[in-house]
């Protein structure tokens, strides 16, 4: 049995968030500061939700839409259907954008905004800096979600979007359970004002976020050192295996995918690697799809991002992948 920790809040934001509840400190400004430490931008605004920060964006940019067919986030979609804007979709690789055939797209079809992930469902990086050249050229506005990839040199570079969206909820790299952040770089959009005023963060939550981010790239180097480990060493023990491959295994993220045969094989798989792994207060590292959020077609998805980074050791990835290949092994005699 492997025992892992969920990724929990850092023990300094707990106690900046205790001390925020009877304070008049203005911590809004705090939090402020330390994402532009980060991020450099010149606009920054603080949020009560991710799902805030999503729906305050989709209101500003111009559609329609773009987003990609898989491997991005249901939120932008569901936002886009309440304030009545339209959504296009672009055929991807399992996620990632082929640039070429963004050009094309561009080019045939008239497109406001295009909305992505930086990590393609957080398994791979996308090519935010061809991307962001391809939207230049058609004059769309491009925004990232940085969420998974904070401090990151590229995928959370301002030079590469015009607004990046960011969530600060658990398990998150910038971990305080709830909250999240808008970078307005280019400023080409005005976001409304009542949203902005109605949806912002509470002192708590800003207290949180001022507490930790500056440790983002310390939390995000670990995560992703440990998930292309495990990448490695599970394409290395499936080379022969014509059903069970990593998804994306030469591209950098922090969550590990796994093809399989059939989303019901797909549900029998995770059971058995759950119950292999005991995660404290009953949490899960072990998803499965079709998932839009991750990849559409059969699989089991490795959620490294959840693991407390002082888990993140090689004894535990080997263990881990220990495992998820026994677990295969027995699934596939059960199936045969």
């Amino acid at each position: 049995m492997l025992k892992l920790e969920y990724k929990k809040i850092p023990e300094e934001s707990v106690k900046a968030m205790k001390e925020a509840v009877d304070s008049n400190h203005d911590y809004y400004n705090d939090a402020i500061v330390e994402i532009q430490k980060i991020l450099h931008s010149n606009e920054t605004h603080i949020l009560n939700s991710a799902n805030s920060c999503i729906f305050t964006v989709v209101e500003a940019i111009p559609e329609p839409i773009l987003i990609t067919d898989e491997s991005g986030w249901n939120g932008i979609e569901r936002s886009a259907k309440i304030l009545n804007k339209s959504i296009l979709e672009i055929k991807t690789n399992l996620g990632l954008i082929d640039i070429s055939q963004l050009d094309k797209f561009l080019s045939e079809n008239d497109v406001g905004s295009l909305f992505i992930t930086s990590f393609s469902g957080y398994t791979a990086n996308q090519d935010v800096a061809k991307i962001h050249e391809i939207c230049e050229i058609h004059d769309v506005l491009l925004v990232i979600d940085i969420s998974g990839s904070i401090s990151d040199k590229e995928l959370s570079n301002i030079k590469y979007a015009d607004v990046q969206v960011s969530s600060t909820g658990s398990p998150k790299i910038v971990n305080i359970e709830n909250g999240g952040f808008i970078n307005n770089i280019s400023q080409k959009i005005k976001f409304n004002k009542h949203l902005l005023k109605s949806l912002k963060a509470d002192n708590i939550t800003c207290a949180g976020i001022a507490a930790t981010i500056h440790n983002s790239n310390k939390i995000y180097i670990k995560t992703m050192n440990a998930n292309m480990y495990l990448k490695e060493k599970l394409t290395d023990a499936l080379k022969n295996d014509s059903i069970h491959n990593v998804i994306h295994s030469n591209r950098y993220g922090i969550n590990t995918i796994i093809s399989e045969e059939s989303k019901n094989k797909a549900k029998k798989l995770a059971y058995k690697i759950r119950n292999e792994i005991k995660i404290t207060n009953n949490k899960n590292i072990i998803t499965t799809g079709p998932n839009y959020n991750r990849i559409k077609r059969p699989c089991i998805c490795i959620e490294t991002k959840n693991i407390d980074t002082n888990d993140l050791t090689k004894e535990n990835m080997d263990k881990l992948v220990e495992i998820i290949i026994k677990s295969i092994k027995n699934n596939g005699e059960e199936n045969n």
